[in-house]
């Protein structure tokens, strides 16, 4: 079920699956260009092979969430993380959520995991970036020069497609974003962390997912095998695979 609510003062779409709030919840942060119908139906089949409850929103400025700003600043993966994020959980009363990200919203959970802002009881990156890299870069560069294309088939999942896509873009590509950087702020997160990434990913190199490793003990890191950047199109049934073998190894598990 999707619904607009008032989250730290945006009316944000959200779409809840199960019974929120209720134990373990799984919150699905998208992409930098993503939506919450751009996950398909992967939020209802993680909520099918796990039994817990999911929760997927569209940021501010994406999908059918009220517009947001024009242009982003360099920190907009912090403030979405340390401001809007815990907002959204408070506003569900969800106390044990298990961040689910991909790309930006990976690293978004990142962020926030290593915040003491909220406790995760576990977070699960897709495709994270955890510094700017020339692959980045170029994948972004290379989006620009079919942004038309893009923003047209964006069109179906988003009201201003457009801003959407040159908002994201235009931060990346901008020289003051070359300072994002948050190798420094991962040895504080303490919950378990499971990182994975297609194992040809546009977006990124492996450094990536060995950064991570290399700084988060607990981290678990997997490449997922002929798969690009998005994971839940390229191969979905592997990313539920890990998704649930991780959380039954760390035990998590429905409220029954």
């Amino acid at each position: 079920m999707t619904d607009i609510h008032e989250i730290s003062g945006l009316r944000l779409a959200v779409e809840t699956t199960g019974a929120i709030g209720v134990g373990p919840t799984i919150v699905m942060l998208h992409e930098g260009l993503g939506s919450i119908t751009q996950w398909r139906d992967f939020p209802d089949r993680i909520h099918v092979a796990t039994g817990l409850p999911v929760v997927a929103y569209d940021r501010s400025g994406y999908g059918r969430s009220e517009s947001g700003p024009a242009q982003y600043g360099p920190d907009f993966m912090h403030r979405e993380a340390l401001e809007i994020l815990p907002a959204l959980l408070q506003n569900f009363e969800i106390s044990q959520p298990i961040l689910l990200g991909h790309s930006d919203g990976a690293s978004i959970a990142l962020i926030a995991a290593a915040s003491d802002l909220l406790d995760p009881v576990g977070a699960i990156t897709i495709a994270a970036h955890i510094f700017v890299e020339p692959a980045g870069l170029n994948g972004v560069r290379v989006a620009k020069e079919r942004r038309d294309q893009i923003v047209e088939g964006m069109a179906r999942h988003h009201h201003q497609p457009d801003t959407a896509f040159d908002r994201w873009s235009t931060i990346w590509l901008d020289p003051s974003f070359k300072t994002f950087d948050i190798c420094g702020i991962l040895g504080d997160i303490s919950c378990p962390l499971l990182v994975l990434q297609g194992d040809q990913d546009e977006y990124a190199t492996a450094e990536m997912v060995h950064g991570i490793v290399q700084r988060v003990p607990q981290a678990v890191g997997k490449f997922i095998s002929q798969c690009g950047h998005i994971a839940h199109k390229d191969q979905p049934d592997v990313l539920i695979e890990e998704i649930v073998s991780f959380l039954s190894t760390q035990g998590i598990t429905p409220i029954s």
